[in-house]
């Protein structure tokens, strides 16, 4: 039974997530990669119109927020937003996370 609650508690641990750091910049986090990718174009062809547009449906200022990393990659990374009570889970560029 100890053994038990040992290996119940290294798990419970290991699952919980590290502590939130604060995204620090102008970034932006979108409900998937597609729509991240659609963010990215706009603002390299300064389509400000259509980037309101996105962040009005689909993507969120996330500068300030308080986040953890889900899934880190070398361009793009999913990460869990935190606003009071609610998170969300969004992709971002990995630059907001570094």
């Amino acid at each position: 039974m100890k053994n038990f609650l040992t290996v119940m508690l290294l798990t419970v641990v290991s699952a919980t997530p590290l502590a939130a750091k604060s995204i620090n910049g102008a970034y932006v986090g979108c409900v998937s990669k597609t729509a991240l990718d659609e963010f990215i174009t706009a603002a390299v062809n300064e389509d400000n119109r259509h980037m309101q547009a996105l962040i009005g449906s689909v993507c969120i200022p996330i500068n300030g927020m308080e986040y953890s990393i889900v899934d880190r990659g070398l361009i793009k990374s999913q990460i869990r937003v935190y606003k009071g009570s609610n998170s969300a889970l969004v992709w971002t560029v990995s630059e907001a996370v570094r």
